[in-house]
């Protein structure tokens, strides 16, 4: 039995509507803004009884944690949907918990609500990172962990959305303007921050030809 190979011609017209289709939606969250500042309430009496909720859905797909929660109403972020985020961004290696900044909750919501996937769990591979770990990673060379990683500084959360290509959770992020965008090809994932503006993509692969290269130069100075 022969099987059909597409022409070169059927290729073309193929990847031309992917591209289209991709292009069409990275043009279709410039709309959606990120919320104005919000506040934490100093007592139970400043907790507001209604206004719009901002709902987050965070899953670990790697330990099939997942949790669910309002974390913001109106202007006034809820204090014990806080502390239920801060549990479960925390540094899975040592089980250290940090206050996880409420604005990156809030790029978070944006992005998805940029994508209209509001309803979507975000898939967390790395939230609040302590120094001990980060050193670790830094150590073992399988990472891009940066000296001074705003994972440390609890305002950083490395993340997939399922269903949605990394290129435009990247996109949706940078039209925020609202810290660091990173992008690893590689992993098929994003970087986020509420640090200063910038961008970065990593590739593991020139990452690992650098230290191999400068390994070799260090040998060779040896010798």
């Amino acid at each position: 039995m022969g099987v059909a190979v597409p022409s070169a011609s059927a290729r073309n017209r193929s990847t031309r509507r992917h591209t289209t289709k991709f292009r069409a939606m990275a043009h279709a969250f410039v709309d959606v803004a990120l919320p104005a500042a919000g506040l934490l309430p100093e007592s139970e009496a400043d907790l507001p009884v209604d206004g719009l909720k901002y709902e987050l859905k965070l899953v670990r797909s790697h330990t099939d944690d997942a949790i669910d929660v309002v974390y913001r109403i109106g202007d006034v972020y809820m204090p014990g949907a806080l502390m239920e985020l801060n549990h479960f961004l925390r540094d899975s290696h040592n089980q250290e918990v940090s206050f996880i900044d409420p604005r990156t909750f809030d790029v978070l919501h944006t992005m998805l609500a940029k994508l209209g996937k509001n309803d979507s769990p975000i898939d967390i591979l790395s939230g609040f990172r302590s120094q001990e770990t980060n050193d670790m990673l830094r150590q073992s060379g399988t990472t891009n962990a940066a000296e001074h990683s705003q994972h440390i500084e609890a305002t950083a959360i490395d993340l997939r959305v399922p269903g949605v290509p990394a290129p435009l959770l990247r996109d949706a992020a940078k039209s925020l303007a609202m810290g660091g965008v990173g992008y690893y090809p590689a992993g098929q994932f994003v970087h986020v921050d509420v640090g200063p503006v910038r961008e970065w993509t990593f590739s593991g692969h020139a990452a690992r030809a650098r230290h191999k290269g400068s390994r070799r130069s260090r040998r060779n100075r040896r010798a």
